[in-house]
């Protein structure tokens, strides 16, 4: 159960920390439309995400000689009580059964969250503490959250790819 404290202390880092990855898929075909069901379908299968793990921030759809879409997802995927990946998807293009353009960015953030809300957790004691336990014990399991992402966006991004391959294949 996600504990949402008024106040808290907020570690926030790329899934990639060496070299933070911001991906972008770039689409060249037919159907390019079909990627906002696609991607949106993976997201959830590959981070055993529910809907409402997943907001919808930015919408738009257009109707024209050529559809015009752009969207904007945030996943927000506990994994544990502390830490949660936040992963900001983007799709965008235009076009029709036979040509178009997309781009898919994906940016991949892992954030740790200590609520502060108590004069016991405000205290320099506690913060020490804190401040061990997380040094000591936790660290190793935030690498670990971080290679999980780190794995899930590769997973994504092949999928996302393959997807790209069989809608240039469907129409040639």
């Amino acid at each position: 159960m996600p504990h949402f404290a008024r106040t808290k202390m907020l570690i926030q880092e790329d899934c990639y920390r060496e070299r933070p990855e911001r991906i972008s898929i770039n689409y060249v075909g037919p159907n390019p439309m079909k990627l906002y069901y696609k991607v949106y379908e993976l997201i959830k299968s590959i981070f055993r995400a529910a809907d409402s793990d997943i907001q919808e921030e930015k919408f738009s759809w257009g109707k024209g000689e050529k559809e015009k879409f752009k969207v904007r997802w945030y996943l927000h995927k506990d994994m544990d009580v502390y830490t949660y990946l936040f992963i900001r998807v983007d799709v965008s293009g235009y076009g029709d059964e036979k040509s178009g353009k997309a781009e898919i960015k994906i940016k991949p953030l892992m954030r740790t969250e200590y609520p502060q809300d108590t004069i016991w957790q405000r205290s320099l004691f506690y913060e020490m503490l804190r401040v061990f336990w997380h040094r000591s014990f936790y660290y190793s399991k935030r690498e670990e959250y971080a290679e999980d992402c780190r794995s899930m966006v590769s997973i994504l991004t092949r999928n996302v790819h393959e997807f790209l391959r069989q809608l240039r294949e469907e129409s040639g």
